[in-house]
């Protein structure tokens, strides 16, 4: 049974699948979402784990098939959106484990709210990829796959079915040495001492966290409009073709926007404008767009 889901979810479009189980948030989720997961005071008041012995986690590679930045020198006001923000990878995969939902539920039983998918979920996703061997931390924080290095995004999928679990894989950055290259492309040097800090990641920024961007990160801000990708570009575990990256039309954006038009448009504008793709989430609202582009036009 076990072999046959994993099978199907990579005949779904998936590049790779795992079976974590037990199911027990307290062996790697860290505290402060631990409370999230159980519906503690901050939390989202939704026990994930009920009725669900067995998580299928998945990975869903999207690569890099149309860089199409930086902007060219003569287009002004033209701001770069990353290639993981131009399809809503997150619907997609969503979309994918829903129709796998509907396939286990007739042929293993149980039900709708038995099947459960966790993708930008309160229950984070890096900790459940590294527990059953999707991938393995990266030096830049990110999970890195062995098919799809770190081009990939994690969704996962409760299941009433006790199956065996599976173990983590060895890690992929051992080899790049005390200072790898994702550390040495990092424009703000958010990635030295073999740590993530946060507070100097412009995609952390990007992503509407923080009341302020110190002067460092403004100054290293560069063209973009949404997603720092240098520490991706430059890893080893990137420069090859993936066959199995997904196609999706889901969330469709370009290569790059006129920030000046970003700027002028009212919170109703951008919530449309941005509506069902990677930069319509809730956390990313129409302050943070504003925000970012006035930070790519050198205006903030």
């Amino acid at each position: 049974m076990k072999d046959e889901i994993c099978r199907l979810a990579l005949d779904a479009g998936f590049v790779r699948a795992r079976i974590l189980a037990p199911f027990e948030p307290s062996a790697w989720m860290p505290p402060a979402a631990r409370s999230v997961h159980t519906g503690g005071p901050s939390g989202a008041g939704r026990n994930f784990t009920e009725g669900a012995p067995s998580l299928l986690v998945t990975a869903l590679a999207y690569g890099s098939p149309d860089p199409g930045f930086p902007p060219e020198a003569g287009s002004a006001e033209l701001l770069s959106i990353a290639p993981f923000a131009r399809r809503n990878y997150y619907r997609e995969a969503v979309k994918r484990l829903q129709g796998l939902a509907r396939r286990f539920r007739s042929r293993y039983g149980g039900r709708r709210r038995d099947y459960r998918i966790l993708c930008n979920s309160p229950v984070p996703e890096k900790p459940l990829a590294a527990a059953c061997g999707v991938g393995a931390p990266g030096a830049n924080g990110l999970i890195i796959t062995p098919e799809a290095g770190s081009l990939a995004i994690i969704a996962a999928m409760t299941l009433p079915l006790a199956l065996e679990g599976d173990g983590p894989v060895e890690g992929f950055c051992g080899s790049c040495g005390k200072r790898p290259p994702c550390a040495a492309a990092c424009p703000t040097g958010a990635l030295e001492g073999g740590r993530l800090d946060l507070t100097r990641c412009i995609q952390w920024y990007a992503s509407g966290r923080g009341e302020r961007v110190p002067p460092e990160v403004v100054r290293r801000w560069g063209r973009r409009l949404y997603g720092c990708t240098g520490c991706q570009d430059a890893c080893v575990q990137n420069r090859r073709f993936i066959p199995g990256a997904a196609a999706s039309g889901e969330g469709s954006l370009p290569a790059c926007m006129d920030g000046g038009e970003l700027l002028a448009m009212d919170d109703d504008a951008i919530r449309a404008r941005f509506k069902g793709t990677a930069m319509g989430l809730s956390w990313l609202g129409p302050a943070a767009i504003r925000r970012n582009a006035a930070l790519g036009l050198g205006r903030y």
